[in-house]
């Protein structure tokens, strides 16, 4: 992560405390990276931001985010038996770039064409509290200060769609973790996660093409909404 280059954006949008400012300066790099992380968090549902960042600036923040908010080992521990928590943080780190009706729509596949906006919004919905619960036990289990961001080397100027690839250290194992972006009206945004190759857009799809050919559609939205 370029932790200057954001210093410099929040700082000429002259949005931080003077106090904070004047002593810019005189900061060690872990002390402001700590205070910029929250800093970025409380402002982080910001149109502003998130259209100044690149793909791979969005999942470096949002991974730094996470690590401050999951903590060391014991808060990991508490925060497995405290669900909502969990859940909750991890929703504050991942929806400001992340495109709910699209991963939805494509996850439907087929079904979405005769869907209605009610079932639509209601599966998109159930659909990301479903990778809320999945993602969050994930990084339960990982060291997130060890997720490494690769960087991108290309002119996003000239690209629709993106993979923005990152490698996650799982006790002497390199997984690698990957987030497919699209461009959309509102910016950047990514759509899909795959891990170790197992992507979620086919998984999710594969598993619910049987279920509401044999259940209905309805029947998935009152399954999703129903899980905890």
């Amino acid at each position: 992560m370029v932790w200057h280059e954001l210093a410099i954006i929040i700082l000429k949008w002259n949005q931080l405390n003077p106090i904070f400012i004047a002593n810019f300066a005189k900061m060690k790099f872990t002390e402001f990276k700590h205070i910029l992380c929250i800093f970025l968090l409380l402002n982080t549902s910001s149109t502003v931001i998130s259209e100044d960042l690149s793909p791979n600036q969005m999942i470096s923040i949002s991974i730094d985010l996470l690590e401050l908010k999951l903590g060391d080992e014991t808060n990991k521990e508490r925060l497995g038996e405290n669900r909502a928590e969990l859940y909750s943080i991890i929703d504050e780190t991942l929806s400001p770039y992340f495109q709910k009706k699209y991963a939805g729509r494509l996850v439907l596949d087929k079904f979405w064409a005769s869907a209605n906006q009610n079932q639509r919004k209601r599966f998109t919905e159930g659909l990301y509290q479903s990778l809320i619960r999945s993602y969050g036990i994930s990084m339960l289990n990982f060291d997130v200060s060890k997720i490494s961001v690769k960087p991108i080397i290309t002119n996003f100027q000239d690209v629709k769609k993106i993979t923005v690839e990152s490698d996650v250290d799982y006790k002497g194992e390199i997984i690698p973790m990957n987030f497919s972006f699209g461009k959309f009206k509102e910016g950047w945004r990514f759509y899909d996660v795959r891990i170790e190759g197992v992507s979620y857009i086919k998984n999710y799809r594969n598993q619910f093409k049987a279920e509401i050919k044999a259940n209905g559609l309805d029947s998935v939205i009152l399954r999703l909404e129903s899980q905890k």
